[in-house]
Parts: structure tokens; sequence; C-alpha cells
């Protein structure tokens, strides 16, 4: 699948190539390239994602997911992950920030839930082997804290882009009417 042009301004496209995601508990970071999600993901997220911000409740997700969003602060937004087969709880929360123009988006994730009920399911008795659907769920959702990042940082870029035409339309409005109402008068 191929990518779109997200942007006109290179400099911008630059800056949101990659994001910067960083582990709560432990303080690991690595640098997330936008390329490793998906376009058909983002569409698929996007209204989700709207719905959980604009709601405020709890939305259901693909693969058993749930997500509960709220934008916070300047344009950070606030999330937490669930899924159905481990209960109500959080599993995974995290805070998405598009950041100053000269650094990278940051993505700060706090897997607390998960790994508690990593620790109080401990090995599959009988097998030796840890909760086989626990794993599963851990490991998906390291990829879906990314992609619901870089749903985000799209959606909050399209909005400034929407509200940058809509001020572009009123700037050309009223400098035509300041220019005919120039060409009246004189």
């Amino acid at each position: 699948m191929g990518k779109r042009n997200r942007t006109a301004n290179p400099r911008r496209t630059e800056r949101r190539a990659a994001l910067r995601h960083i582990t709560e508990e432990s303080g690991h970071e690595v640098e997330c390239a936008r390329a490793q999600v998906d376009d058909a993901v983002f569409e698929l997220l996007s209204p989700l994602l709207a719905q959980a911000i604009e709601s405020g409740k709890q939305v259901d997700i693909p693969g058993g997911y749930w997500i509960r969003a709220e934008v916070k602060e300047v344009a950070t937004l606030a999330a937490g992950i669930g899924h159905a087969n481990t209960g109500a709880g959080v599993l995974v929360s995290l805070a998405v920030s598009p950041g100053p123009s000269h650094k990278l988006p940051v993505l700060v994730v706090s897997a607390a839930g998960l790994a508690s009920r990593l620790r109080a399911a401990g090995p599959d008795r009988g097998r030796g082997k840890k909760n086989p659907d626990l794993v599963r769920i851990a490991s998906e959702i390291d990829d879906l804290e990314r992609c619901v990042a870089w749903t985000w940082l799209e959606l909050w870029e399209r909005h400034h882009r929407a509200m940058g035409g809509i001020l572009r339309a009123i700037l050309e409005d009223e400098q035509a009417y300041l220019s005919s109402a120039y060409r009246r008068i004189s």
C-alpha cells in the first residue's frame, strides 16, 4: 500500500516521520517510524478514536480491545486500553503529545495494569507456561499503542490543516472586502 503525502510542508513531514516511544516503568525509549503503521490501520482507528474522545466512554476496537480517551492540555491525548478477555481494568495507559514543532512527538506508556495481570496469572497450571492469552495480548498491545499514537497525531494534524484552511478563507474574504472597499473610496 502506498503512503500518501500527508502535508506540503517538508519540515513538518520530516518531523512527523518518527515519534519518541517511552515506557514509563523502565525509562526505555525508542524512536518509532510512521512507516510502521499502515494507512489502513489509521483509517480503521481514526473514527473509533474520535468517537472515544467525543463520548468520553469506552469504545470497542478490533481484536477484542477497547479504548477510553480524552484530550488534555495542549493537544495531549490521554488514553487507557483494555481487552475484553482480561476484565474491565485498563491494561495500558498512554499519553501522546505532538510537542513543539522542533521536536519529535512523544508517546509515554505505562503498562502497570498488564504487568500486574501477568504476575497474577503466573504460569499456566499443568503446562508450566504463562497464560497464552495474556502473552498474546502483551505482544499485540505494544503495536496497538503505536497505532493509537500515530492515529492521534494524524487526527491532530488534520484538524490543524482544516483550521488553517478556514483561517485562510477568512483572510481572503477580508482582503477581498477591503480591496473592493478601497476601490469604491478611490
